[in-house]
């Protein structure tokens, strides 16, 4: 008798879990977005609201939101007994590439995910392919090293290869950058270098600088 009551509060559990509707999914809650709205990631989500709770796909559910441009990553959860709730971790931009009607905004691994119709303050502007992701990847590396004093004196970065980054200052000085390997030193390097009478400041090899 034991042993048949035990599967029977066994068999009601699993089928109040997974088939009734005392535990179905209700509500959809969206967290971390700003710019996206709600609205949005719930229509890219596609939740069935009724389905019980626990036979949610949520695998399938976070690979629909992952397609939405400014999504870095997602994580979908159960709230027990009737909310799903979707976190969304959105894109930072570092760059901000111009394009016929505004921008469109870069992150540090490259992915061009949001058109603007200003660059946003603290985005370094960048005249980049915009398709060339491993180029604006390199270009995103320069960017983030950059100190805010010297981000603030930049007015755009330009980059025709790998190896071909340049800062183009507002008060029409460059610094040829080279590469983005050693950004960090380069970063140091120009800042006490501009205080210096030159209008190119080359820190390709930051070790051995050169003005001119």
């Amino acid at each position: 008798m034991a042993a048949v009551l035990v599967v029977a509060v066994l068999v009601t559990a699993g089928w109040l879990v997974a088939f009734s509707s005392v535990l179905a999914t209700r509500e959809v809650t969206v967290t971390g977005n700003r710019i996206l709205s709600s609205e949005d990631v719930r229509a890219a989500a596609q939740i069935p609201l009724g389905r019980p709770l626990a036979r949610q796909d949520t695998d399938a559910i976070e690979a629909r939101v992952a397609a939405l441009r400014p999504v870095r990553s997602v994580q979908v959860t159960r709230s027990w007994p009737r909310t799903l709730v979707v976190t969304v971790h959105e894109r930072a931009p570092v760059l901000a590439v111009a394009e016929p009607n505004g921008f469109v905004l870069v992150d540090a691994v490259g992915s061009a995910y949001l058109s603007v119709p200003t660059v946003p303050t603290g985005v370094v502007q960048a005249a980049v392919d915009p398709s060339n992701v491993p180029l604006l990847t390199d270009v995103g590396v320069t960017a983030r090293a950059l100190s805010p004093e010297l981000a603030k004196k930049v007015r755009i970065i330009e980059a025709s290869s790998s190896d071909g980054i340049t800062l183009r200052l507002r008060d029409g000085d460059r610094v040829i950058w080279g590469s983005a390997d050693d950004s960090a030193l380069k970063a140091q390097v120009v800042g006490a270098l501009l205080d210096r009478a030159a209008s190119t400041y080359d820190v390709s090899a930051p070790h051995s600088p050169s003005l001119r």
